[in-house]
């Protein structure tokens, strides 16, 4: 699993999670991303609970997990083939001076195109995103881009009980993601990270579909454009059948490693 695949996917399923306090929830789901010209799909479970929210992930024949402790403000990933632990705190990533630059400039329009869909009790409207940020790729400035389509879920019992999630994500310094994956691409976490802070004040997430592109006149734009991301994320089914507390902590015998 690449870095930037990494960072991204996990950016996207911080989007999609609708964390409910007055209940647990669990969506089932898949992603496929395509980064490097390579394509991955992969499958996704999400269980939620409290102030808890995992992920499980199987991605080309390995299994991992990431338990979110929102109050603790800390990530635990789960590597499972090799019964490893890594723990990283929730918002490191947002005060590094790489992820800070920039982000304020970001732009974001949505546009209602009209259709819609359901997930559940959610009745998800489909809406255009377009998303840029001045941003750095080596010596060049470049604009990065995130264009394509997102489904939106407003007015939802969910979003009701969601007033503490909100209310952390309120501040651009509190950002989901992993310090060591942000090293590699702090300016794609930045600003995705941004994307989501703001499409949360908009409603749920049903899914996403976009393009991470680069415009600017260099070489390492011209690279970039040639070598493009395309994400894509949806979720099929929910279910608020009761989730026990056990689902959100380490199983024993996972050795922590420091990276």
């Amino acid at each position: 699993m690449t870095p930037l695949r990494s960072s991204l996917g996990l950016g996207l399923i911080a989007l999609l999670l609708p964390l409910a306090a007055a209940a647990d929830l669990t969506l089932n789901g898949r992603s496929t991303i395509m980064s490097m010209n390579m394509p991955s799909t992969s499958q996704e479970r999400v269980y939620l609970k409290k102030s808890w929210l995992r992920r499980d992930q199987l991605d080309r024949g390995k299994a991992y997990t990431y338990i979110y402790d929102l109050e603790g403000r800390d990530i635990s990933a789960l590597d499972h083939s090799l019964r490893q632990l890594q723990v990283y705190e929730m918002n490191a990533v947002a005060n590094t001076p790489e992820a800070k630059a920039s982000y304020k400039d970001l732009k974001l329009e949505l546009e209602p195109t009209g259709q819609k869909h359901t997930l559940g009790t959610w009745n998800c409207a489909e809406n255009t995103l377009d998303a840029s940020m001045p941003a750095e790729l080596g010596p060049e400035k470049v604009l990065l881009q995130l264009v394509g389509k997102v489904w939106l879920a407003r007015n939802t019992r969910e979003s009701k009980d969601l007033h503490a999630f909100f209310k952390a994500m309120d501040s651009p310094d509190f950002l989901i993601g992993f310090p060591a994956l942000a090293k590699n691409s702090p300016t794609h976490t930045r600003a995705l990270g941004e994307v989501l802070r703001r499409l949360f004040n908009q409603g749920m997430v049903c899914a996403i579909d976009v393009e991470l592109k680069y415009e600017g006149g260099g070489r390492m734009a011209e690279l970039a454009r040639r070598m493009g991301t395309h994400l894509n994320l949806v979720y099929e089914s929910a279910s608020t059948d009761p989730v026990p507390d056990e689902f959100f902590m380490v199983p024993p015998g996972y050795r922590q490693v420091r990276r």
